[in-house]
């Protein structure tokens, strides 16, 4: 099992209890497996350390007081260099700490990042058709990272300042638990505050996610469309459907910065206040002669970072909430459903062709049925064409037979075994398909190619080019077969980018292969250089090919009316 796979499965899956902030939480700290006791390790030693630090100065000081009290400084070079030796250890102890922790939230995020791009090779051909991919792209860039603050910053700005408060309070209660007592009650009411602003910026931290997402699909639909926005004049109307909904998410931002001031303010009124009544209890407990001077002065340098540290308590739990807001959108991506390794079975298989398929039910949508009671025989080596107006299932049979979507009813069969007994992964390594519009990546034309069989040599991918009719072009291009073919290929010819599709499906040299409109929209030229691939990669194979043009249906043996 891959790294991803595990973060996937050993993160622990949803529960209708696992919306909850500890739960996401907890959830989230898994996906960092071992590391997460390094990570743990590294925030309780940087809080001991830094802690430690300003308590061996608290207490240099309050000796220091009682030396100037007594009038004898004897032994005071001695306990300063001690005290120095002693700050110093702390200070590579935390540094070291600091190192070990930023390594292991650097791979915290990266096991995020995994996990959601695993998942995303895992969800099915119909989460994709039927999602705009904004929505993913929103989930992997505006809501990954949002979580990946938990890693990075949020969790150890809550836990660290936890303990720190803890450590000080030791020495504090020591040196004089009533002064203590009274100053933790404050910071207790603080902290109370502070919680009154974690629901609404939850609320404003949802808004923003959803708007971000609602932005994102914009952004998209003008680069992927930038064709469609020429032609028509689109830009006016497209430009300002992003702005009203750039406008929405910045008055998100707005409200949040609101929220995130006023607890910044409240907090530095608090700390003001939390020094003038330190000085109001010193006053009376010394008046009472319950405590002295010099313990006083030592509590006050602890008070202040104890203090500064429950008001940071305070300040990031909100923002842990708004983390973990995003961090539940993106379990809830990797709790999606995911596409089996091989569909159910639900029907019985009967019939002795090469392809069956036998009284097949299939509807997108429930009562809209594409098939209804089909029947499909392929004898091993013929050729088959699919015919009949758009929208009666052609396309949609071509889907069904690579696994993108499983039937409601009936039976499919290869080579005598049903889809239910065969894993996906196997039933579309046996077929090879040519679209009407092949992608190609924007990689180099040979790696395009080479995507038909894993570890293909140059060799092969340059045989696999010829017999595609596609090697002259691309030795005639400015970097030969390490021309890039741009984003979707739209560096190339339709008729190009169809005969490096038919390439990469010579490469991967499937038995039965699944031609849908592959000439429609082809010139007359480079139409008869791809049928003379075409005829080359048909060669000894069994063949489905979707088709409306009476050139191509002169080639099967068999054609059927959709």
């Amino acid at each position: 099992m891959s790294i991803s796979d595990q973060l996937i499965y050993e993160c622990g899956k949803e529960t209708e209890r696992s919306k909850t902030n500890g739960k996401v939480l907890l959830r989230l700290l898994k996906m960092m497996k071992g590391g997460f006791f390094l990570y743990l390790a590294s925030i309780i030693a940087m809080s001991l350390s830094m802690s430690g630090f300003n308590i061996i100065i608290a207490f240099l000081l309050k000796n220091i007081i009682q030396m100037a009290q007594s009038g004898s400084y004897q032994g005071l070079l001695s306990m300063v260099l001690i005290n120095i030796a002693q700050g110093l250890g702390a200070l590579l102890i935390y540094a070291i700490s600091f190192y070990t922790y930023t390594i292991q939230a650097k791979k915290g995020c990266a096991n995020l990042q995994k996990a959601m791009l695993n998942k995303a090779m895992r969800m099915p051909f119909y989460y994709y058709e039927n999602t705009h991919s904004g929505d993913f792209m929103s989930k992997l860039m505006y809501d990954c990272g949002r979580t990946e603050d938990v890693y990075g910053s949020r969790f150890r700005r809550i836990l660290m300042p936890c303990l720190m408060v803890l450590f000080y309070l030791v020495p504090m209660f020591y040196l004089s638990w009533q002064v203590t007592a009274c100053l933790v009650g404050v910071s207790i009411i603080t902290f109370i505050i502070n919680g009154l602003f974690i629901n609404p910026m939850k609320k404003v931290s949802k808004e923003l996610s959803d708007s971000h997402m609602s932005l994102t699909e914009r952004l998209t639909n003008i680069l992927s469309g930038i064709e469609l926005v020429k032609i028509f004049n689109l830009d006016k109307k497209l430009v300002d459907q992003y702005v009203e909904d750039n406008e929405r998410f910045k008055k998100g931002q707005k409200r949040m910065n609101m929220l995130s001031a006023g607890l910044e303010s409240l907090n530095e009124c608090f700390n003001l206040l939390s020094s003038l009544v330190f000085i109001a209890i010193s006053i009376f407990f010394v008046s009472l002669g319950i405590t002295t001077l010099d313990k006083l002065a030592a509590i006050y340098l602890m008070y202040g970072s104890m203090s500064w540290n429950f008001l940071q308590i305070g300040i990031y739990i909100p923002s842990m909430a708004n983390c973990l807001i995003n961090g539940q959108k993106v379990l809830d991506f990797i709790d999606s459903k995911e596409e089996p390794e091989r569909y159910a079975k639900v029907g019985k298989a009967a019939g002795d062709g090469f392809i069956e398929m036998e009284h097949v039910d299939f509807s997108y949508e429930e009562g809209l049925p594409v098939l209804k009671d089909f029947n499909l025989h392929i004898e091993k080596g013929s050729i088959v064409a699919l015919k009949g107006e758009s929208g009666k299932g052609k396309s949609t049979i071509a889907k069904i037979m690579l696994g993108f979507y499983p039937i409601q009813k009936g039976n499919i069969t290869i080579d005598g075994k049903a889809f239910s007994e065969m894993p996906l992964s196997v039933i579309r390594n046996m077929i090879g398909y040519v679209p009407q519009e092949p992608y190609l990546y924007d990689v180099s034309i040979a790696e395009n190619i080479g995507y038909g069989k894993p570890g293909a040599t140059s060799e092969e991918i340059y045989e696999a080019a010829k017999a595609a009719n596609a090697h002259d072009f691309i030795i005639k291009q400015e970097k030969g077969y390490e021309t890039k073919a741009g984003e979707r290929g739209n560096r190339l010819s339709g008729g190009e980018k169809q005969r490096i599709a038919i390439a990469r499906a010579i490469l991967k040299n499937a038995p039965i292969l699944i031609l849908d409109e592959a000439t429609s929209a082809l010139d007359n030229e480079s139409e008869r250089l791809v049928n003379e691939a075409l005829e080359r990669l048909m060669a000894g194979r069994t063949i489905i090919m979707i088709a409306h043009r009476q050139s191509t249906l002169k080639r099967a043996d068999v054609i059927v009316e959709i």
